[in-house]
């Protein structure tokens, strides 16, 4: 028998294995998955949790190594992810459903906004106060938006889209426009342009199209068929570590929107807070009341027949394909983060 005590055998055994111990922390770390993820704005307020999230490493703990990717002015985003060149995006659910309708493979894995963003946003002083309001207005108009997101709204006040003039403008220069005077509304952002606008003191009238009736997703987290079907740990490892990463800029919301800050210094650090703390508010709603991020076929549905009656989609893709529900529901973290947003953000 082979007596170790503080013999130079046990000394060796102990080193043997702290270096066994290091170079499987290596191993680990080198084994991380390199994943880029696609957002669909150069970085703003929405972009809190990725980036806030990155930086306290809960997706390292997930074994990830993320990169986060502006959009791509020269090509369709949707196709990095389908083609499998990128691995997540971040996209507006208008984006996506042309890009499946067009035939891309995508698949969305998670609901990030449960409703559109989109309202038709006024100055006070103008008197807009309803959409019977809106006869012979010039709203400033993104030619990519959706004009079926309007028609809910004109209607409610008993008109047409004959009855208002929609100005195509160039993106960041409609907040100056009305506050100009030179249009009499615009089409953004309710947790948007409306707070850049009072913040610069000018009082505004909001009117969102899902208090119309509007039944439209907002943003999705999306994935190429591939890669769930090959790689669904990396998928859930991906969803879990963004889950997490919401839930502590919930709690954070001005120390994750300083990573924003970081690479995006022209945002305002209060501005783009507030925007953040009123996304969360819009997250309380009963499509979220037992898990963060589901989605159902009807809401689907009503976003691609709206495409479709605004002439926006030459094919109709069917709900049952746009989203699976599989990896939200196999996370606990989806049930805490629903629990989470039913207090306001801090």
């Amino acid at each position: 028998m082979i007596r170790i005590g503080h013999s130079p055998v046990r000394h060796l055994l102990s080193a043997t294995t702290a270096l066994c111990l290091f170079f499987a922390s290596l191993g680990i770390a080198s084994a991380a998955d390199k994943v880029i993820l696609r957002i669909n704005f150069t970085p703003w307020g929405m972009h809190a949790p990725y980036f806030g999230g990155r930086a306290q490493g809960f997706y390292a703990q997930e074994g990830i190594e993320l990169e986060i990717r502006p959009p791509s002015s020269g090509q369709q985003n949707e196709v990095f992810i389908g083609s499998g060149r990128e691995q997540f995006g971040l996209t507006n659910a208008d984006s996506f459903v042309k890009a499946r309708g067009s035939g891309i493979p995508i698949v969305a894995v998670m609901a990030n906004q449960p409703d559109n963003p989109f309202a038709i946003i006024s100055l006070k002083k103008s008197g807009i106060t309803g959409p019977e309001k809106l006869k012979g207005a010039k709203i400033a108009w993104f030619p990519a938006n959706v004009v079926g997101l309007l028609d809910p709204v004109l209607e409610k006040g008993g008109l047409t889209r004959k009855d208002v003039q929609l100005v195509n403008v160039a993106r960041g220069s409609e907040v100056q426009m009305l506050a100009a005077g030179q249009v009499d509304a615009l089409f953004g952002y309710s947790f948007g342009q409306a707070l850049t606008l009072e913040m610069r003191g000018f009082p505004v009238n909001v009117m969102p199209v899902r208090d119309y009736g509007v039944k439209f997703y907002g943003t999705v987290i999306y994935t190429n068929e591939a890669l769930l079907k090959s790689n669904p740990d990396l998928v859930k490892r991906f969803v879990r570590a963004t889950m997490k990463s919401q839930i502590w800029t919930h709690e954070n919301v001005e120390t994750a929107m300083k990573e924003v800050i970081a690479v995006s210094p022209d945002r305002n650090l209060e501005l783009e807070s507030r925007k953040m703390r009123l996304i969360y508010s819009l997250y309380n709603t009963p499509d979220y009341s037992e898990r963060f991020g589901l989605m159902n076929d009807a809401k689907w549905q009503s976003s691609i027949d709206i495409l479709a009656a605004s002439g926006d989609l030459p094919k109709k893709p069917s709900p049952g394909e746009m989203y699976t529900n599989s990896i939200v529901e196999s996370l606990e973290e989806a049930r805490t983060l629903a629990a989470t947003i039913k207090r306001p953000a801090k």
